[in-house]
């Protein structure tokens, strides 16, 4: 039995453009690889699956299953000192660019503002490992089309202020992902 892997042009994590961010982290689950690919694609359930705190609610904006071109849209809310004394509310716009059951989900999501907004990508990459699955979660944040001094000052900005944040909400993300099916830590 063959099957169709619909793919859109995607910005792999490993590669050569200006990357500002780039973070993997990966667990192995006791579950199949499609138990787990049936929950990191249920849009509906990110809000709860994201370990960070800052998606709030999620909407799928296009009609049918997901697939490669799903639009969907997250209300975020992003501390931008600690103590969460300052936050960022705002609605991100994203796009599912690879899908392939029961293997990768990866999508881009763009933040609202002026000028050429950074591409933040996601990847959940699934993997059987004997009875078990191993779950890679990565973000590469690129700066395409913006000029070396942006880059470098937007790259240092993200890694100063988000790096961290980012980085403990990937492994929250994977606990909760372990916890959502049913393991226990």
């Amino acid at each position: 039995m063959s099957r169709t892997v619909r793919q859109a042009k995607t910005t792999e994590p490993n590669s050569k453009g200006p990357g500002i961010i780039h973070l993997r982290k990966q667990t192995g689950v006791q579950a199949s690889p499609q138990e787990v690919f049936d929950l990191v694609s249920d849009l509906s359930r990110h809000a709860e699956l994201a370990g960070s705190g800052e998606v709030q609610r999620v909407r799928k904006l296009t009609e049918g299953p997901v697939s490669v071109g799903t639009r969907f849209e997250a209300d975020e809310d992003i501390p931008l000192r600690k103590g969460n004394v300052k936050r960022r509310r705002f609605v991100a716009h994203s796009e599912v660019l690879e899908y392939d059951p029961p293997r990768v989900i990866s999508w881009k999501s763009t933040p609202p503002g002026g000028g050429k907004p950074p591409l933040i990508q996601w990847w959940f990459r699934l993997s059987p490992e004997g009875r078990s699955t191993r779950v890679v979660h990565e973000l590469k944040i690129t700066a395409d089309g913006a000029g070396p001094v942006t880059r470098f000052i937007m790259g240092n900005l993200a890694r100063l202020l988000r790096k961290g944040p980012i980085e403990r909400g990937m492994e929250q993300t994977l606990a909760n992902l372990r916890q959502m099916l049913g393991e226990q830590d």
